[in-house]
C-alpha cells in the first residue's frame, strides 16, 4: 500500500513538473530565440531546434515513461526517445557548425576547409549518433551490425568503385585547393571557368557558355593549369606576320600604338613587341601584353585582331598571304579612276568644299591620304597634335569631351560629308580639344595641315565656313563645362 502511494506521489510530481515546467521552458526559449534573431545571431538556429523539436519530444517521453508509467520497451516510448535523440544530435551539429564555421569569417582557417569535408565530418558524426541510438534505445548488437556493414560495404565498393574514386579524388583535390570557384583552368583540350565543385565532378563554363563536366578522378590523374593563380593578371601572346618590304621598326611602332589604345591592355607591365623569326614569305612578330584577368584578355585579343587590319591599311603595311594559298576569282573592285571619282564626290558633299572648282578638289585629292578605322576605335585623343583635316567619306564618328574628373561627354556625332580636326586650320602644331571615336567602320580623307593652310589662303570662303564650325563646337564644349 505504501509503495503504491509512493508511485502515485512520484507520478504526481512529474505531472506537476510537466504541466508547469514545459510551458515555462517554451516561453523562456522563445524569448531568447526572438532576441537572438533580432540581433541576427546564428545561435538562434540550434535554439529553434531545441524549442520546436527537442523540448516537445522530451515532454512526450516524460509523459509516457514517468507519468503514464509505460515500460521502457514499449514501442511508443522507444519512438519518442529515438526522435528525441535525433533532434538533439541535429541541434548539436547545428551548434557545432555555428561555433566553428559561421563565426569564423572569411579570413580564418574555417574558410579554407572545403564544404565536401564538412559534409563528410557531419556524416561521420551522424553515423556515430545513430549507432548510439540503436544500441541504447533499441538494444541492437553493434558487432553483428558492423560485420554486416563491412560485407555490404565491400559489395557496394566493388559496384561503385568509379563513383567512389571520384568522391575520394574530389576530397583530395578540395583539401589541396588548387583552384576555387571563379578560377579559369585548362585540362588537356578542355578550358573554362569553374562554376561548381561537388562530390563527383567539377563543372566548367567555356568562353562560349558551354558547360563541361570533368570527373574528379580525371582531375586527380591529369596535369591541369590554373590561369587565375598565383595572380589574376593574365599574359597573352600572339604571332603576326608582315611583308619583308615593311621596316620592322615601323611595324613594331604601329603595333605598340594600337595596343596603347585598347582598353583591356595594361600599360604596366609594358606590352612587348619583337621580331620572332624570318620566315619563307614574311617576318613574324611576337606580341605579348597583360590584362587584369583572362576574361579581359579575351576582349583585348578580339579588339586587337579586329583593329590590326585597319591599322595596317592606314600605315601601308602588308600582311602577306600564305605561299600555298590558292586565290579564288573575285569580281574586280573599283579601279583607281573610279576610286578617285568617288572621293571627289565625297568632297563635293562637304559644305565648305561644295563651291570649289573640280580642278581645285582634284589637286587636293592628289596629296590626300585615305584612312580606315574600326568601329569603337580611337581616331584622335583629346589634346593630341592634329595632322590635318579629316573628311568623312563613309561611316560615323562621335566628338567627345573629357572633363577634369575623367567623365566623358558626347557633343555630337558626325557622318559622311562632315569633318573634324578643323583646329588644324588655325596654326601649325595645333592640338584637338575633343576626343574622336569611330562609332562604326569609318573611312576618312586626311588633308594635311600645309595643304589646308594653302587652300584657306586662296579660298577665304572655306576659311569662313570652317571658322563657323569651330565656333559652334567651342560653344558646345563651354556649355558642358558650365
Amino acid at each position: 500500500m505504501a509503495t503504491g502511494v509512493a508511485i502515485q506521489g512520484w507520478a504526481l510530481g512529474w505531472t506537476l513538473g510537466l504541466v508547469l515546467g514545459f510551458p515555462l521552458l517554451m516561453l523562456l526559449l522563445g524569448e531568447l530565440q526572438l532576441r537572438l534573431e533580432r540581433r541576427q545571431q546564428p545561435l538562434a538556429q540550434p535554439l529553434a531546434i531545441l524549442r520546436q523539436g527537442s523540448l516537445p519530444l522530451a515532454a512526450a517521453f516524460v509523459l509516457l515513461r514517468q507519468v503514464l508509467q509505460w515500460p521502457a520497451g514499449a514501442i511508443f516510448v522507444r519512438l519518442a526517445e529515438t526522435f528525441l535523440w535525433i533532434t538533439l544530435i541535429y541541434a548539436a551539429l547545428t551548434l557545432l557548425n555555428v561555433l566553428l564555421f559561421e563565426r569564423g569569417g572569411s579570413a580564418g582557417w574555417q574558410a579554407k576547409i572545403p564544404q565536401i569535408l564538412r559534409d563528410l565530418g557531419r556524416f561521420v558524426l551522424v553515423c556515430i549518433g545513430s549507432a548510439f541510438v540503436l544500441s541504447s534505445v533499441w538494444g541492437a548488437n553493434l558487432g553483428g551490425l558492423l560485420t554486416a556493414l563491412g560485407v555490404g560495404s565491400l559489395v557496394v565498393g566493388l559496384a561503385l568503385q568509379d563513383s567512389l574514386g571520384n568522391i575520394f579524388s574530389g576530397i583530395s583535390l578540395l583539401s589541396e585547393r588548387p583552384f576555387s570557384l571563379g578560377d579559369w583552368i585548362r585540362i588537356g583540350d578542355k578550358f573554362g571557368k569553374v562554376v561548381e565543385i561537388n562530390w563527383r565532378s567539377v563543372h566548367l563554363v567555356t568562353r562560349f557558355t558551354d558547360l563541361t563536366v570533368v570527373p574528379n578522378s580525371v582531375l586527380a590523374k591529369e596535369t591541369f593549369s590554373n590561369l587565375s593563380r598565383p595572380r589574376r593578371l593574365h599574359n597573352e601572346r600572339l604571332l603576326l606576320s608582315f611583308s619583308y618590304d615593311d621596316p620592322p621598326n615601323k611595324v613594331i611602332k604601329v603595333i605598340r600604338d594600337l595596343l596603347a589604345n585598347i582598353n583591356d591592355v595594361l600599360e604596366r607591365p609594358r606590352p612587348d613587341v619583337s621580331v620572332y623569326e624570318y620566315g619563307d614569305s614574311a617576318i613574324s612578330y611576337s606580341i605579348r601584353f597583360y590584362s587584369e584577368g583572362i576574361e579581359e584578355a579575351f576582349d583585348a585579343v578580339d579588339d586587337f585582331k579586329l583593329r590590326i587590319w585597319y591599322a595596317a591599311k592606314r600605315h601601308g603595311l602588308t600582311m602577306p598571304y600564305p605561299i600555298q594559298q590558292v586565290m579564288a576569282h573575285r569580281p574586280p573592285g573599283p579601279t583607281g579612276e573610279q576610286r578617285r571619282r568617288l572621293q571627289l564626290q565625297g568632297l563635293q558633299r562637304v559644305a565648305c568644299f561644295a563651291t570649289l572648282p573640280a580642278a581645285e578638289l582634284e589637286s587636293i585629292l592628289a596629296i590626300c591620304e585615305q584612312q580606315r578605322y574600326a568601329s569603337q576605335e580611337l581616331v584622335l585623343r583629346q589634346g593630341e597634335r592634329l595632322p590635318g583635316l579629316f573628311v568623312i567619306m563613309e561611316g560615323r564618328a562621335s566628338l567627345n569631351v573629357i572633363d577634369a574628373e575623367g567623365r566623358m561627354f558626347t557633343i555630337g556625332v558626325l557622318a559622311a560629308g562632315e569633318y573634324f580636326g578643323e583646329n588644324a586650320s588655325l596654326l601649325t602644331e595645333q592640338c584637338i580639344d575633343t576626343m574622336v571615336l569611330a562609332t562604326e567602320d569609318l573611312s576618312v580623307l586626311l588633308i594635311d595641315a600645309d595643304t589646308l593652310h594653302h587652300l584657306l589662303e586662296v579660298q577665304p570662303r572655306v576659311a569662313q565656313d570652317i571658322g563657323e564650325v569651330i565656333e559652334v563646337r567651342r560653344r558646345a564644349i563651354r556649355a558642358l563645362a558650365l
